[in-house]
């Protein structure tokens, strides 16, 4: 014959089985298991939870100015860098358009400088062609000069006098 299983207690396996001790019936343990665990629920309400919940609404009560703070700044900086944006194109445009006056400037005064030389190179083109012509003159003259002497040096008498 086969031996009936044992339970903890020694007693035989069919009695937990047994209509007496149903599962689904609820005794004194579940009253001190649901009491166990209001009495956890509350001691970590009031231990654990309720100072982290105090804690994390101070710490975002206090982040909250230093975050309006944050999007101030960053508002700002984001002016301040719009505003050095149009100051460097209003720069680099007065810096072009000083460049455009120096060239300008520059252009005229090579104009100018251009016109003096020719004007100066005139004058002495024409100061030249007029010693030029006192020169020929002056040995022109000379020459007749020169021409008579050596005439009445190899001729032996008096040539009339070069006009």
């Amino acid at each position: 014959m086969t031996e009936p299983l044992l339970g903890a207690s020694g007693r035989p396996a069919s009695l937990f089985l047994a209509a007496e001790s149903n599962l689904l019936t609820p005794d004194w343990s579940l009253f001190v298991t649901v009491g166990v665990f209001l009495l956890v629920a509350y001691l970590l309400n009031a231990l654990v939870f309720k100072p982290i919940l105090a804690v994390l609404d101070e710490r975002a009560r206090l982040t909250g100015g230093v975050r309006q703070a944050l999007g101030d700044y960053d508002q700002r900086l984001a002016e301040y860098e719009a505003a050095l944006r149009a100051g460097r194109v209003a720069a680099a445009k007065i810096i072009e358009e000083r460049r455009a006056a120096a060239l300008e400037r520059r252009s005229e005064l090579i104009e100018s400088a251009k016109q003096a030389a020719a004007a100066e190179v005139a004058a002495a083109t024409q100061a030249l062609n007029a010693q030029v012509a006192a020169a020929k003159e002056a040995l022109a003259r000379d020459a007749e000069h020169l021409a008579a002497s050596i005439a009445e040096t190899i001729l032996g008498r008096q040539i009339g006098t070069p006009r």
